[in-house]
């Protein structure tokens, strides 16, 4: 059976703004790399199994930068994800229903356990903000041309996110007890979601 999610990508990095992984380099801004994925799903099927209204989010950490792999990550399903639904997102997540999740689930070899947290979001007019439990916060701050556009960028070089909105993440940090703590030193990430497998 097949997969489909709609919904928006909320994604902070521990890198400055124009985190060196969206232009190829195999190497974080800092010798390593720490980020946070938020995927709120608007709608979406996994196997006939309805996903939508559900939040998750993907936390995770490189030894090196992003696109160097050998990462570990974690996902946290808010609270009211059933668990009919979080067994189906997480294998989508982690890469092995194919489609846009597979690149990332290569480049994470090292999934920890799922856990529960809250997912709050604030969604503003210039400004996004979002809370995972007691682990951590992100902001995604999108950044705005000189004539009111967003800053976008198409085609990267991780090929799954082929036109993203660029965003300013400081006031991101997170602090699972299993991996690096970190805060964003400016570099996050927007992107309107429509995929599948």
């Amino acid at each position: 059976m097949a997969w489909h999610i709609t919904g928006i990508d909320l994604g902070p990095c521990s890198c400055d703004i124009g985190c060196p992984c969206i232009l190829g380099e195999m190497e974080g801004d800092r010798g390593w790399c720490s980020a946070v994925r938020l995927y709120d799903i608007h709608s979406g099927e996994v196997d006939g199994i309805d996903v939508r209204d559900t939040r998750v989010a993907l936390v995770a950490d490189w030894p090196s930068g992003f696109l160097a792999g050998n990462g570990t990550g974690r996902l946290y399903f808010d609270s009211s994800v059933s668990q009919e639904q979080r067994d189906a997102l997480e294998a989508v997540i982690s890469g092995q229903r194919g489609g846009v999740f597979e690149v990332i689930g290569s480049l994470i070899p090292n999934f920890l356990p799922s856990k529960e947290a809250p997912i709050d979001i604030e969604a503003g007019d210039e400004q996004t903000r979002a809370t995972v439990g007691d682990v951590g916060e992100l902001v995604v701050t999108p950044l705005v041309g000189p004539q009111g556009n967003v800053t976008r960028l198409l085609h990267g070089a991780a090929t799954f996110r082929d036109d993203i909105v660029l965003a300013d993440g400081r006031g991101t940090h997170f602090h699972d007890p299993e991996m690096r703590e970190w805060e964003s030193g400016g570099h996050g990430e927007q992107i309107d979601f429509h995929w599948s497998a």
